[in-house]
């Protein structure tokens, strides 16, 4: 079997230098001099040598010397990490829990909880959740004019997406989302909830967020929510938001636990104060969803006979850890109840009265001391050691899984987005595809391609185009790079006003200026938009329907003005392109559905018309087909193309 690239471990000075040789006429065809007196050569010779010996050290690296250089560059060994995910409400399903339950209950932290077809692996609630009896009855955007935008159909489908706080920044803006009893009983318990927490999953118009639910505290969520009954407005402290301000899939955990209302109805309103980078758009929004984690609590109780250098195995596989957490207690038995040890890195730095066990992760062994370095455990007391274990990858869950969270109905939910984020502990192999992933993608921005690409990575800010502006002769050097940015359509739908704005991109000039070059400046704009309309009547072919030309002769133009790609490979408009008349008619009498383009005429945003709406060298043309009159005339009877 032929092998798909070479083993360069295998390489000795030799053969290096006769790489770099056979590579000088096609780099440098000038180049003929290739004795061993040419300074290049000698160059080449030297390169040869030190690549030699780094290729000797890194095939013959001890596996403390791996973790070593894996830790310069970030990468420490983590141990299994659990799926993560949300369960939704099953609307479509007559067995839904809302349809059975009359009043609230809790959902506590170790419910277990499982596919319908499985019942391994098991999952638990991420936190104490309290479950209301209630429906969505209304979802409404209050913008700052006073006008009202009503999602509720569209959230309660889950398509298309929209955006909760309009397209501006946000302040000002109010969602109010009303809620409404199932049943007779109130919406709330009137005994406080302690910490049972009121769960509201947000499905983002970008899909799911790459990486698993994570814990975010209040101080880190753009979100302020408040309560309001018919007796009274209460502000709710957000607990936790993994969704950072409705910009990715995740939750908003809200404590509720001061909430005391007979009301059977009641609205919750989220606002932004401090506005936000870009306008979110979602596709569902509602409470009663159920964040939960392959994650399961384990314990076990071990007894040592007071030798030193003792220690025991973790007996349940898949040790959770993380890099600088601390992913086991161990509490050892002393006068009057256990008492917790810390633990250590190294015991050979402890001293003889430290009370500290040493973990070898990788091994899931738990060691202590010898009484010298470290102190022995008393012979015969009870060592307990508590720690969390999953099954990693495992755990990973298709989407659209039907659940059973309340084990008394058929079925309790539904997980539309995979559960996912589930690992094996990772080993040296994975570091080192992590490393070269690294190299590859985090490096100094340089080169064009390098921007541009950063900026189309960049997370939550939804950077849909990215040019960076070329010099040209005779531009006026100012030393500042300029690139034009441009934000991702919501549905690929051309928006009316300009999305980019002066907050969105100064974000994305700060999340590129530490990786740029030292000395580099760099300016973030937006493209400078034409606006135009047209007027056209188009005769179609006979016995065509007219709204399918019209949608015919809309989709093209939407195609052929394209300026943000709403799919792979789809080709955008170049900037500085004007567009004419003769084009629009041109594409147009193209279509195998128009007979031909009767009239149109091109009209600026000021009513002016035009032959060629032209455009600035950082300009797009931008058609409002909203305005555009497109009017489908049927051809006369017997008429001839």
């Amino acid at each position: 079997m032929s092998q798909l690239a070479p083993v360069l471990f295998t390489r000795r000075y030799s053969d290096l230098v006769e790489i770099g040789l056979s590579r000088l006429p096609s780099l440098s065809p000038d180049w003929t001099d290739h004795n061993a007196h040419d300074p290049g050569i000698s160059l080449i010779e030297l390169l040869a040598w030190v690549a030699e010996a780094e290729i000797y050290a890194l095939a013959r690296s001890r596996r403390d010397e791996r973790l070593a250089y894996a830790a310069l560059m970030g990468f420490v060994p983590n141990g299994a990490r659990p799926a993560q995910g949300l369960i939704w409400p099953d609307h479509d399903s007559p067995d839904a829990p809302e349809a059975m339950f009359t009043s609230a209950i809790v959902i506590e932290r170790d419910q277990v909880i499982h596919t319908v077809r499985a019942d391994q692996p098991s999952f638990r609630p991420l936190q104490r959740i309290l479950w209301l009896a209630a429906r969505v009855v209304a979802l409404t955007t209050r913008l700052p004019d006073g006008s009202m935008v009503d999602h509720s159909g569209a959230n309660r489908r889950g398509s298309p997406a929209f955006q909760p706080f309009g397209a501006a920044d946000g302040r000002g803006v109010v969602l109010a989302m009303t809620l409404e009893a199932t049943g007779a009983a109130p919406l709330f318990w009137r005994e406080p909830a302690d910490d049972a927490r009121l769960v509201i999953g947000v499905r983002a118009a970008g899909g799911q967020s790459k990486a698993a639910p994570a814990a975010a505290n209040s101080a880190g969520s753009p979100l302020e929510v408040t309560l309001v009954t018919p007796s009274q407005r209460v502000p709710l402290r957000i607990v936790e938001d993994t969704t950072g301000g409705f910009l990715r899939t995740g939750f908003c955990s809200l404590d509720v636990s001061a909430i005391r209302d007979p009301s059977t109805s009641a609205i919750l309103e989220f606002r932004l104060p401090r506005g936000f980078d870009r306008a979110p758009g979602i596709l569902r929004i509602e409470p009663n969803v159920i964040p939960i984690t392959q994650s399961e609590a384990a314990s076990e109780i071990h007894v040592l006979s007071g030798a030193p250098n003792q220690g025991f195995d973790l007996e349940y596989p898949g040790l959770e850890f993380e890099p600088g957490a601390e992913s086991v207690k161990i509490e050892v038995e002393a006068v009057g109840g256990f008492e917790e040890w810390k633990r250590c890195d190294r015991l050979s730095d402890q001293g003889p009265q430290d009370r500290v066990f040493q973990l070898d992760p990788v091994a899931a062994r738990i060691s202590f001391g010898n009484g010298i370095n470290g102190t022995i455990p008393p012979s015969a007391a009870q060592i307990r050691a508590s720690y969390s274990v999953s099954q990693g990858m495992a755990g990973n869950t298709a989407a659209n899984r039907k659940w059973l969270v309340f084990h008394s109905m058929p079925a309790s939910g539904v997980n539309p987005d995979p559960i996912a984020g589930g690992e094996d502990p990772s080993g040296w192999l994975e570091q080192r595809r992590q490393a070269r992933q690294s190299i590859a993608q985090v490096h100094p921005l340089v080169s064009v391609a390098d921007i541009e690409a950063a900026a189309l990575a960049l997370p939550d800010l939804e950077v849909g185009r990215a040019w960076l502006v070329p010099a040209r002769i005779g531009d006026v050097s100012t030393e500042t790079i300029r690139l034009v940015a441009m934000q991702s359509r919501l549905a690929g739908a051309e928006p009316r006003s300009v999305p980019e704005t002066a907050r969105w991109l100064e974000a994305v000039r700060r999340a590129l200026v530490p990786r740029m070059s030292l000395g580099a400046r760099l300016a973030v704009v937006a493209p400078r938009y034409v606006d135009f309309t047209i007027r056209a009547r188009i005769v179609p072919e006979p016995r065509l329907d007219v709204g399918q030309v019209k949608r015919s002769v809309v989709r093209e133009l939407t195609r052929r003005l394209a300026l943000v790609g709403s799919a792979a490979g789809q080709p955008l408009r170049a900037f500085g392109l004007a567009v004419t008349r003769r084009d629009l008619v041109a594409w147009l009498q193209a279509l195998p559905d128009v007979r031909h383009v009767a009239d149109l005429q091109v009209m600026l945003a000021g009513g002016k018309a035009v032959e060629t709406v032209k455009v600035p060298r950082t300009g797009l043309p931008h058609i409002d087909l909203g305005s555009s009159e497109i009017d489908i005339a049927l051809p006369a009877e017997g008429a001839t193309r």
